[in-house]
């Protein structure tokens, strides 16, 4: 029986080398390799290549799936952007793990799910979780927790706390949506857990700001760094000035990961009561639309009625499908205004009419409409 593995590796900060493109070529025959990726997809073996070293050695960004419910993803970040301790609340054995070597600092998410027989193609997963790696170096932790959440969702009944809740978490943001459903993390969790903070997510730095900043910092300074993008490509660099902006300016304390914490058994229960509350939501505005449509019904009944007739008179069964379907809405019309005696008679003189369509008054039957 044949199986499938995804593996798609990213370059980001640095483009690989000739000679780097070679050294993974002598991994895999078959794999597209190019100066920024590596894709290889196997329905039969194995890749011989180590993940985790080749993110140590090559590349920023990896991401994995496989038919029988592995899933992976890998981020590199620069370690001088993004602090280790950063990650250690939400760090959990099997699911959120972290390594770091002299210049980087790697993210590890996985989960295993039981194989229900079908699996999702890789291909276009790293795009979509992508982003993420720009926003952990941003500072913006909100990953860290759908990760963790990814090793919890299934302990309802547990007394262990949550880690701090990052600011902007109900927020409905692409990546984090993907990281959720990569994860298999049931997005009512995702929004139980963000009302412990409803703070929104870190703004951009404003550009008036950043500009009194820069010039605050000294001539030597700043020529230096005029000298590192004349010299570039440095494609970090912005990302270590604004590093050093929000080191001198610090978010707000109400900005920063809510100090509440809940056990898990009251988070699944908020989950479990918010999906409640848009099941009920959802069945509101699924009546009020079936209302006006029972409306829009009622302003044109008699056309329809003999619509019916006519779609009842052909040979066609998809007629009879549709003039049946035209039956059911007209009951449910009746019902809705209180003349269900009137449309019952009407019913019955239409039985009348085609009493001799035997396979016919049968449809009927079995629709329910006798």
């Amino acid at each position: 029986m044949s199986t499938y593995q995804y593996y798609e590796f990213r370059a980001v900060d640095r483009p690989l080398t000739s000679a780097q493109q070679k050294e993974l070529r002598e991994l895999s025959t078959r794999a597209d390799i190019t100066a920024t990726r590596l894709v290889n997809v196997y329905n039969y073996g194995n890749f011989r290549g180590d993940p985790d070293r080749l993110m140590e050695r090559y590349f920023d960004a990896f991401v994995y799936l496989a038919s029988w419910g592995s899933r992976e993803l890998q981020l590199r970040l620069p370690r001088k952007l993004f602090d280790p301790a950063l990650v250690q609340p939400y760090l959990l054995e099997d699911v959120l793990s972290l390594r770091t070597t002299r210049e980087h600092v790697i993210l590890k998410l996985g989960v295993d799910v039981e194989d229900d027989g079908e699996w999702t193609e890789g291909e276009g997963w790293l795009d979509s979780l992508l982003p993420l790696r720009e926003a952990l170096i941003g500072g913006d932790l909100r990953a860290l927790y759908i990760g963790w959440l990814a090793g919890r969702s299934g302990d309802e009944e547990d007394a262990d706390e949550e880690p701090p809740v990052p600011p902007g978490l109900g927020e409905a943001s692409k990546p984090l949506r993907a990281l959720a459903d990569f994860l298999f993390v049931p997005r009512s969790l995702v929004a139980a857990a963000a009302k412990a903070n409803p703070a929104p997510a870190s703004s951009a730095v404003p550009k008036e700001a950043l500009a009194r900043w820069l010039s605050s910092l000294p001539t030597a300074e700043k020529d230096a760094l005029l000298l590192r993008v004349i010299q570039g490509p440095e494609p970090l660099l912005g990302a270590e000035l604004l590093h050093r902006y929000r080191e001198a300016h610090p978010p707000e304390q109400g900005s920063r990961a809510a100090g509440t914490r809940r056990t898990l058994g009251e988070l699944h229960a908020s989950a479990r009561a918010h999906e409640a509350e848009q099941e009920r939501r959802q069945a509101q505005r699924a009546a009020r639309t079936r209302v006006r449509q029972l409306e829009a019904l009622a302003k044109r009944e008699p056309e329809v009625w003999r619509e019916v007739r006519s779609l009842l008179a052909t040979q066609k069964s998809a007629d009879h499908e549709r003039g049946l379907q035209l039956l059911t809405d007209l009951r449910e019309l009746a019902r809705h205004r209180g003349s269900l005696a009137d449309f019952q008679q009407e019913l019955s003189r239409l039985r009348e009419e085609f009493a001799r369509r035997r396979v016919l008054l049968r449809h009927m039957e079995r629709a329910g409409l006798v």
